[in-house]
């Protein structure tokens, strides 16, 4: 009997080491398993060597890492980072520069030039605010608020607390029409901010920032406390109409937010808020079709907009003043914002006076300092290049297309003809946007922060209004894009994509580099932005901008299965496991398909450019692409970048999608058993 139990625990030992040893080979073969996310700052101290063969985005970027430097006031530093930095200080030394017989610039010379005044400031900034204040805190009926959010000369945040724009039409894109998103909230898409107890990163800052600024204004702690409670009841009875259209968003993608109706509709379904009023008296001309981003929302907000609730609607619009005038008071204001502001941004330090004016002007107004930096700043021969850069990526992508044998020559076709209507907006409108009735005096002409403030909220307004004149045919840029700031978009609505001129330099493009380099820098980003054409939300806009549906069924479906399969590899992997071993889950893959299909498809086509070069150095492409993604990021930047961008974190950008690829296996003789193999069967490929 003995001896039967010592052979029966020997056979369980037996198979528990095998089954230790199975798993730990699985672990080994699974994808990422050899990863380390190299974007996290200080990463690389103590460790041994890393291959190219293993973990090709830190083996190329190590070397920078480990030099890099985070910048005083900031987060992270990267390839993006450093370009920006550059083009900021372009810009600011156009700012700070001399003057020249533009009123655009003098303008908004005047306004950084007060703002780094902390001096006057510091003696006034809480003098002019507490007047908007106390005015808001007067109102005593409906009707006075009514009056109160129809006046943009009381208003300072200018709507009647909503976020609008004025965007394509998804039915008729070549008309302009108001989307009116959501009231102003906390995190409209975070709904759990708004459960009992929760006190997370972003309601601390909104609360913090609120309640000490209303302290500045003379309040007392208890009667600040009351106030922001007050502003926090109301803005709760949102969340679950927030919460409700997060469900549907990411069940029906952008069709969650096509909800239109028509002015006269609204105003009938509206019992209390005189919505369409406010905005004509605003200046807005508002007939016929109007959408909704989250109606739900503004059923709750008209149900609230009663004598009833007009101290918690009082206190709501003082809140949200505070916060967003927060830049324009004193030192000691904008000190206290970037401490209870640590949590999202990762760091406590204000940034140097100079880049903290030029980030106030530019959250502020981006259009405006577009307009100055291509003007003043940008190299003018560097856009024809881009234009024909872009346009080589447009024939082979043609290409590309062509060759798909899994989609039908109808919606081959199809497909075709949108890629070649696309609109390509470069570097820079060729007309550019006026900004004349932006006025801003020096001090010494009697100019405040809060005066410049209001002329520049009320021209946003006349910009909006001008865009609902005219149509949508490519001449006006999308609001969203600023195009002096790194970067690149696809504008689904508008068919048209977006290559900015503050991209084209540092580590994406110098004109005297040879193709290699090219199509690994910029090239990669523009090639990315004709796959967002065909991602799972573009591909369900037409060659106009319609949202519709241009598909046979069957390549549809084919379509999905692509899709899930990405989604399947990517939910699986643990984007930063050195600080967690949480893996992006399938919410987490959906929240970043669009991205990672647009990283495999910009990829698929420079590779077929390469193919077709005689001699063509692929390390030299390789490393370009690697080094493009470079980034060094606080632990707390890290995650927020995790919780709110729906990119891949950068080395899963670098790394994901080269190993789908022969020529990068070949090029490093990466073999089964490496860090970077993936086999063919496992292989994924969207287009």
């Amino acid at each position: 009997m003995k001896k039967l139990i010592s052979l029966f625990l020997c056979l369980c030992l037996a198979a528990g080491v095998a089954t230790a040893e199975a798993e730990s080979a699985d672990a080994a073969r699974a994808v990422g398993a050899k990863w380390i996310d190299s974007g996290l700052y200080g990463t690389f101290a103590g460790m041994g060597e890393i291959r190219p063969q293993d973990d090709f985005a830190a083996c190329v970027n190590r070397e920078w890492a480990e030099n890099a430097q985070i910048p005083e006031g900031e987060g992270l530093t990267s390839a993006r980072t450093e370009l920006e930095r550059a083009n900021n200080d372009l810009k600011i030394q156009l700012l700070t520069g001399e003057k020249k017989d533009d009123p655009e610039l003098t303008s908004m010379q005047n306004f950084f030039a007060m703002l780094i005044d902390w001096d006057t400031r510091n003696v006034t900034g809480y003098q002019e605010l507490k007047t908007y204040a106390d005015d808001i805190m007067s109102i005593s009926s409906i009707g006075e608020l009514t009056a109160f959010f129809s006046d943009p000369e009381r208003n300072l945040y200018g709507y009647p607390m909503i976020d609008s724009i004025v965007m394509a039409d998804a039915e008729d894109a070549m008309t302009h029409i108001m989307n009116f998103c959501n009231p102003a909230m906390f995190g409209s898409t975070d709904p759990s901010l708004y459960t009992e107890g929760n006190d997370g990163p972003m309601l601390a800052y909104v609360r913090q920032l609120s309640e000490y600024m209303m302290k500045r204004l003379g309040y007392s702690e208890a009667e600040a406390e009351e106030i922001f409670s007050r502003c926090f009841a109301l803005e709760k009875n949102f969340a679950p109409a927030a919460a409700e259209y997060l469900q549907r968003r990411a069940l029906e993608g952008d069709a969650a937010q096509l909800n239109p109706t028509t002015v006269e509709e609204l105003e009938k379904k509206m019992k209390n808020l005189p919505l369409m009023d406010i905005y004509r008296s605003l200046g807005f001309e508002l007939s016929g079709k109007i959408n909704l981003w989250m109606p739900g929302t503004f059923d709750v907000y008209d149900s609230l907009y009663t004598e009833e609730h007009l101290e918690e609607l009082k206190a709501w619009v003082l809140v949200w003043t505070l916060i967003k005038t927060s830049d324009f008071v004193d030192r000691e204001t904008s000190e206290t914002a970037v401490k209870v502001s640590a949590p999202l941004t990762g760091t406590e330090d204000m940034l140097p006076d100079e880049r903290y004016a030029y980030k106030a002007i530019y959250e502020l107004i981006p259009g405006m300092i577009d307009k100055l930096y291509a003007e003043y700043c940008f190299d003018q021969e560097v856009k024809p290049q881009v234009t024909e850069l872009t346009k080589m990526m447009i024939d082979a992508y043609r290409v590309m297309l062509q060759e798909e044998d899994w989609l039908s020559e109808e919606t081959k076709a199809a497909a075709i003809e949108k890629l070649d209507s696309i609109k390509l907006h470069i570097c820079y409108p060729d007309a550019m946007p006026d900004f004349t009735d932006v006025k801003i005096p020096s001090k010494e002409e009697g100019g405040t922060l809060l005066k410049a403030y209001k002329s520049i909220n009320r021209s946003k307004m006349n910009s909006e209004i001008h865009r609902l004149e005219v149509k949508n045919d490519g001449v006006l840029w999308n609001v969203q894009i600023k195009y002096s700031e790194l970067g690149a978009a696809y504008m689904p609505s508008e068919n048209s994509i977006n290559i900015n001129a503050g991209i084209c330099g540092g580590d994406y493009y110098d004109a005297s580099w040879p193709l290699e380099k090219k199509l690994g820098g910029l090239c990669l980003v523009i090639g990315h932005e004709i796959t967002h054409a065909f991602d799972s939300e573009g591909a369900n806009y037409d060659k106009i901008g319609n949202y519709r549906d241009w598909w046979k069924a069957e390549d549809r479906q084919a379509f999905q299965e692509r899709v899930d399969k990405l989604l399947a590899y990517y939910s699986k992997l643990v984007p930063v496991p050195q600080l967690t071993d949480k893996a992006y889950g399938e919410a987490g893959a959906r929240f970043i398909q669009g991205e990672a299909i647009a990283d495999l498809g910009s990829l698929k086509c420079l590779l077929s450019i390469a193919k077709q070069q005689k001699d063509f150095d692929y390390e030299m492409f390789f490393t370009q692409l690697a080094t493009v993604q470079k980034a060094a990021k606080t632990d707390a930047a890290e995650m927020q970048y995790l919780r709110t961008d729906n990119h891949p974190v950068e080395c899963y950008r670098c790394n994901i999608p080269v190993q789908n690829f022969d020529e990068f296996l070949e090029t490093y003789g990466v073999k089964e058993g490496d860090g970077m193999y993936l086999a063919p069967e496992d292989r994924i490929r969207v287009w």
